[in-house]
């Protein structure tokens, strides 16, 4: 005969709460109930019963109906989607459910509306059917679709009508706007791709731990790629085409008005007056040939930007590259 097979035994803990009485310390049976004073009536309900009627979601998936893809605003998308797909290890039948939805909404070219998320934090949700990809190489995209969390009504802001006469909207002149295309072509970023800029976060992160492992004393230096990039920005052809579409808004005066206002900066004139006189001060092409500009301070090198007409804003390092590329070095 067979030797019996040994029955494995499953150890449960239980845990156990009691309530005691504040005044006579004796163990209470029942649990507490709370009340609500409703008609000069206390209306009792125990935890489980306030538990029930504070859960708004049970954590499911709950199908409200479908929309036409067109209803789907790009704006509507508050973070990135979840990618929902069947298992029938969980729910039996699941996949064939899945799969007669999935094909008729892609052939119907709707969405679905849910109901989704927990008690604290519930949530309207997209459903969009996704097609599988093939190519000869193997699959690119599974089939499946996109769970797209929604927002709510009070989560989109309507703008604001600041002018309700058509006739005191401001308009710009066909001066300004050739001058706007103008800048905008010469500040074009050509092939373009989000892919050539790293985390500086994240590279951050990870020379704090190269120092660490490597027992440094000092942090790597890291580049920072989504800094604007002010060397370029101070190109002259690029300068000049910003200064001519500031001068086509803000008229030539722009700058003088701005310090009237301030009550305490100086006139950018009288500023401009002073960088030329300080500016003649200097021998900056031999400075600039020996290495000698980063002897200077910062107020010297903006003598030299100013006299100029360049920006003077940045580090010390980013105002020796502009200047040496204004002249050329």
């Amino acid at each position: 005969g067979k030797s019996p097979t040994p029955s494995s035994h499953l150890s449960l803990k239980l845990t156990e709460r009691s309530f005691i009485c504040a005044d006579t310390a004796a163990i209470i049976l029942e649990p507490p109930k709370r009340f609500q004073s409703y008609k000069n009536e206390n209306v009792m309900f125990s935890v489980d019963e306030l538990s029930e009627v504070k859960r708004v979601s049970t954590g499911h998936l709950r199908l409200l109906g479908f929309k036409p893809l067109s209803c789907l605003k790009d704006y509507h998308n508050l973070k990135p989607a979840t990618f929902v797909f069947p298992s029938d290890e969980e729910v039996i039948g699941s996949t064939c459910l899945f799969v007669a939805l999935h094909r008729s909404m892609l052939r119907l070219k709707r969405f679905a509306v849910a109901f989704y998320g927990n008690s604290s934090h519930p949530q309207l949700v997209a459903l969009i059917a996704q097609d599988e990809i093939v190519t000869p190489s193997g699959q690119v995209e599974p089939p499946g679709m996109h769970l797209i969390y929604l927002p709510y009504s009070d989560d989109i802001r309507h703008i604001e009508e600041l002018h309700t006469d058509p006739n005191s909207v401001p308009h710009a002149t066909d001066d300004q706007i050739k001058k706007a295309s103008s800048l905008v072509r010469r500040i074009d970023l050509k092939d373009f791709s989000v892919c050539q800029f790293a985390n500086p976060a994240l590279q951050r992160h990870y020379a704090v731990l190269q120092a660490l492992a490597l027992d440094e004393d000092e942090m790597p230096e890291m580049k920072d790629e989504t800094l604007p990039d002010e060397e370029g920005m101070a190109r002259p052809g690029i300068v000049k085409a910003l200064e001519e579409f500031k001068l086509s808004v803000y008229g030539e005066n722009y700058e003088e008005e701005d310090s009237n206002i301030d009550g305490k900066a100086e006139p950018s004139r009288k500023r401009k007056a002073n960088a030329m006189k300080e500016y003649a001060n200097y021998e900056w092409s031999d400075l600039a040939d020996n290495g000698k500009l980063k002897d200077l301070t910062v107020v010297e090198l903006k003598y030299y930007l100013a006299a100029h007409n360049l920006p003077v804003t940045g580090k010390k390092e980013a105002l020796i590259s502009r200047i040496l590329t204004h002249m050329g070095k």
